[in-house]
């Protein structure tokens, strides 16, 4: 009679253990508890326990590594199948998203919403309170450099930082190369309007992130959306054939964890897509504003770091990785030099000085590289559970992207689920998604949703997606 017993016993023990695993009270990467702790824990014999921990070995839950313990590993046998190719119209469109967008972004901005959907850090990511102590001690030694504008081209202290920075994404530069900017948005429409006119076309990626559609719609230019791979990014041979056939002014991509599919380039598409840009002549806007968040030990490479004409317009910012608040980014124009720098002192002279002292300080005390790897590792983690938690809640079909960067994914719901639906539901239960159709110019992606680990996790993060997946269910069944 014993042994039916133990064996209940310590099946018990992994099964709790798992849910434990599952609902994110024990992490990915993080360590259980020793095989003694969780005897005690559940009153039972470490040979109960040892046995526990073999099944969740055996199911890929765990591991063992030597004289450290136990370790939650990535739950990669409840992933679904990613998202296939994008197939978009292969022809100049016009741009018309902006009364949309911020039509759902200002629904999303209501008190008191669970933000499953927005692209922005969680502020107990951020060094905020470190910021605010380096803040503060510029405030009382720079408040002399209040009365005069900054240098148009940005504080050479944190340029010089930055050109540092730099080469970390693969890319060389001298401070002089650098334009500091407000925001990465500023230094894309510098970018645009450096190497590009009304009714020009530009090459994007299918789907990209809306704000990039909506600086082209306000600029009055058109989009090519070209075919991408949710987990390689755009295809190198689509661009190519597209910029034979089609009059394109330039191509604006985001090679690493793009926004809203995650997906990052692999170094030789980034190689080659610089390259087919080059012979044909047409400038390469490169988006890079989530590299610097890689799960892996190093960032990926830049696009930047392959170019050898100067027709790669770099362009970054500190928002995802130290505050959004400060307005902080960064143009690297290559040959385009006199054109950005020249739009930037009309727009608005220069950035603000004390932010841009405080990020040369930040740098400089090794700060940033610190924090940016601990807010990879625990986007990481949240992205893992929400993976768990989309395949236990969504309905069958729902496919979706996995990032090794970031904190974005991308949701392909079935075809008789509205996401616009969707998300209005959504809203009544206080919780905010973005649809997909945001993410083309061409109206595609009506049963797709961009979810973020960014600003929600845990419990709260469960629970809203549970309520979420239900709400799919329903629209799901009610489409039949």
């Amino acid at each position: 009679m014993t042994e039916p017993t133990q064996s209940y016993l310590y099946e018990q023990v992994a099964k709790d253990l798992t849910a434990s695993i599952q609902d994110g009270i024990y992490a990915v990467g993080q360590r259980l508890p020793s095989l003694r702790e969780v005897g005690k824990s559940y009153t039972v014999s470490l040979a109960t326990v040892i046995q526990a921990y073999s099944i969740l070995e055996q199911e890929g839950y765990i591991e063992a590594r030597p004289k450290s313990g136990y370790y939650v590993l990535p739950w990669a046998a409840v992933q679904s199948d990613e998202p296939q190719l994008t197939q978009p119209i292969l022809k100049p469109t016009s741009v018309s998203v902006a009364h949309l967008a911020m039509s759902l972004i200002n629904e999303a901005r209501q008190k008191r919403l669970i933000k499953l959907g927005a692209a922005i850090p969680a502020a107990d990511i951020l060094p905020l309170a470190s910021l605010s102590r380096t803040l503060a001690g510029v405030s009382r030694r720079h408040w002399r450099s209040l009365a005069s504008y900054e240098n148009a081209n940005g504080n050479e202290h944190l340029r010089k930082q930055l050109s540092l920075l730099m080469r970390e994404a693969g890319a060389r530069c001298k401070a002089d190369d650098i334009i500091i900017t407000n925001g990465c948005l500023e230094s894309l429409n510098l970018a645009l309007r450096s190497v590009a006119k009304q009714g020009d076309t530009i090459a994007i990626e299918s789907p990209t992130y809306f704000g990039i559609l909506q600086v082209i719609e306000t600029l009055g230019m058109r989009v090519l959306e070209i075919p991408t791979h949710p987990h390689h990014g755009i295809d190198p041979e689509a661009l190519q054939a597209a910029v034979k056939k089609q009059n394109v002014s330039a191509c604006i991509l985001i090679p690493c964890f793009s926004n809203p599919l995650g997906a990052c380039m692999p170094d030789e598409n980034k190689q080659r897509v610089v390259n087919i840009l080059a012979q044909a002549d047409i400038p390469l806007i490169e988006d890079d504003i989530y590299g610097a968040l890689s799960y892996e030990t190093r960032r990926p490479k830049s696009a930047k770091s392959y170019d050898k004409k100067g027709g790669v317009i770099y362009c970054s910012s500190f928002s995802k990785t130290v505050s959004p608040g400060l307005r902080i980014g960064w143009i690297l124009p290559g040959r385009f030099i006199e054109q950005v720098r020249y739009k930037k002192f009309l727009d608005n002279i220069s950035t603000s000085v004390h932010p841009q002292i405080a990020l040369a300080e930040f740098l400089e005390r090794g700060l940033y590289r610190k924090n940016t790897r601990q807010a990879a590792r625990i986007y990481h983690r949240r992205m893992e559970q929400l993976k768990y938690w989309v395949s236990e809640y969504f309905p069958q079909g729902t496919r979706m992207t996995y990032p090794k960067g970031g904190f974005l994914t991308w949701l392909e719901l079935p075809q008789n689920v509205s996401a616009l639906t969707l998300h209005h539901k959504a809203i009544d239960k206080r919780i905010a998604v973005t649809p997909g159709i945001l993410f083309s110019a061409q109206g595609q992606y009506q049963h797709h949703i961009r979810l973020s680990c960014g600003a929600v996790e845990g419990e709260q993060a469960r629970a809203s997606l549970q309520t979420l997946g239900a709400l799919a269910h329903q629209l799901a069944k009610k489409a039949r």
